[in-house]
């Protein structure tokens, strides 16, 4: 991909790649120390991303820190090829915020997943950038991040 999409068409490409996927990696920092968990999510309105989970050290994290990463990908073909949306944002949780909770019912792909955990626990982040990256067919490094309702492109360097 070398050409610089619109808006329009960055948005649509990202919603798609969310939407594609159930599991994503979320990184926190906790002490210093970077941390990734596996998780589940589904997406909401302005592409929120709400996160299912029994708790953890994410949630401290969070706590302490509410700058995230969460990254959903396909798998990698070679070194090169990969598609994926990378989201930088601010997490909230449902630990200090139980209205979250009835928020991600709106959106949720499977209310039973609710319904069935009553000890459920949510994250929700609030995207600030997202990059986008499809190079799966030519290996293409060429990355748009929707920033501010701007594009940008952002080429690797080595």
């Amino acid at each position: 991909m070398n050409n610089k999409l619109s808006k329009e068409e960055l948005v649509r490409e990202i919603h798609d790649v969310l939407n594609e996927h159930r599991s994503g990696t979320l990184a926190t920092v906790l002490e210093n120390y970077p941390r990734s968990s596996p998780v589940i999510y589904f997406t909401g309105n302005d592409m929120d991303i709400y996160i299912l989970s029994a708790g953890g050290d994410k949630f401290k994290a969070i706590e302490n820190n509410n700058n995230v990463c969460f990254l959903v990908n396909t798998e990698y073909i070679d070194y090169k090829r990969i598609k994926g949306a990378q989201v930088f944002g601010k997490a909230t949780t449902s630990v200090n915020d139980s209205s979250i909770i009835e928020e991600a019912k709106k959106y949720i792909f499977d209310k039973h997943l609710l319904e069935q955990h009553n000890d459920i626990k949510i994250i929700k982040i609030i995207p600030e950038e997202i990059v986008y990256l499809d190079s799966l067919e030519e290996g293409n490094r060429t990355k748009q991040v929707l920033k501010n309702g701007e594009v940008q492109i952002k080429e690797d360097e080595f």
